[in-house]
């Protein structure tokens, strides 16, 4: 039987999910003592983690969690491993013109049917590594980037993460391997073919790690038209977000069309209360997460679709997750805009 397919943590061994945060290129030291960032840094939580660190790992060494994980996919075409590589713009290698109608969604779906495994990889970096390629792209160093990895229950929960795909996010597939065991009909040809039906109604997918973690997938299609942040995941939440994410055009409101629900948008990131001396501007800043305003909720939402009227139009989604450590080390590092509501 074939290894096990599984989220590989910092350190080397296998983990039921991690998380990362990496730092902009030229991102400044507190004290401005000259030092900036290579953009390799990052910092680090996962299942076992006690808070939110600085790895003592960096993007360009063998031995930081996303190389080890994408390490596993270096397999030979036929067997019973399986992957799909999607992303909003093809990485430069590939020198493809990107589809526009295509979802503003990034990542990597895995399985493996011997073992009965997968993970997902969501993510924010655009033009990402190729399928084969474990090294970070060199040419997206410039801005901060949020990953978060989770090692499925089973292959079946990587199949219902599939189909939400096609109806909802209808991401771009840029390299895939299936086994040559599946049904030609299958979920997986589907999605590395790109067969999509997209929906005019959102999804809200609840699904379990290995481990038993809840963890919700929710998402929506361009059809739908809407804010996905505070239209969507806010109100099924049932709380107000402090979201970061790429800023660069029209914002929507802060609260919508019944006043009910309301989004912060950050400005700043600040590492040092984390034990990290780097701090940037939202300029420099190409992340996308959330986390709720109310803290004895402790949500925490990673994403790969922006809080931006033209992202109304594409495709997107996010992974929403309790965890009180996690969320104390975020809360810790954002400048939020405007202020909180009084009532």
């Amino acid at each position: 039987m074939s290894q096990s397919l599984s989220a590989i943590g910092d350190n080397g061994q296998p983990v039921d999910w991690w998380f990362k945060y990496k730092v902009p290129k030229n991102a400044l030291q507190a004290g401005n003592t000259g030092a900036k960032a290579t953009g390799y840094e990052y910092v680090y939580y996962d299942a076992q983690s006690t808070a939110l660190s600085p790895s003592q790992s960096r993007l360009d060494e063998p031995n930081n969690a996303l190389t080890a994980t994408l390490s596993q996919l270096v397999t030979s075409p036929g067997g019973p491993r399986g992957w799909v590589f999607y992303n909003d713009e093809h990485p430069l290698e590939l020198n493809k013109p990107d589809q526009g109608d295509k979802g503003h969604t990034k990542g990597v779906l895995a399985f493996d049917l011997e073992s009965d495994s997968a993970f997902w990889l969501l993510h924010s970096v655009p033009r990402f590594s190729v399928p084969g390629s474990d090294a970070f792209p060199g040419d997206e160093l410039d801005y901060g980037q949020t990953f978060l990895c989770i090692t499925l229950k089973d292959v079946a929960t990587a199949e219902t993460i599939a189909q939400q795909m096609l109806s909802q996010q209808g991401p771009q597939i840029y390299g895939a391997q299936l086994p040559a065991s599946l049904d030609p009909s299958s979920v997986w040809n589907a999605l590395a073919s790109e067969r999509l039906t997209l929906l005019a109604t959102p999804s809200d997918i609840t699904f379990l790690s290995r481990g038993g973690r809840t963890f919700r997938s929710i998402a929506k299609s361009r059809v739908w038209g809407k804010d996905m942040w505070i239209d969507l995941v806010g109100p099924n939440l049932g709380v107000d977000l402090d979201v970061e994410s790429w800023r660069r055009g029209a914002i929507p409101s802060n609260e919508d069309s019944d006043n009910r629900d309301w989004v912060a948008d950050d400005i700043s990131i600040d590492l040092q209360p984390l034990g990290s001396p780097y701090y940037w501007q939202n300029a420099k800043d190409h992340a996308k997460w959330a986390i709720s305003v109310q803290d004895n909720d402790d949500w925490i939402c990673v994403a790969d679709i922006n809080r931006q009227i033209s992202q109304e139009k594409r495709g997107g989604g996010t992974i929403c997750f309790q965890d009180s450590q996690l969320y104390a080390g975020l809360s810790q590092i954002i400048k939020a805009n405007p202020p909180a509501p009084t009532s």
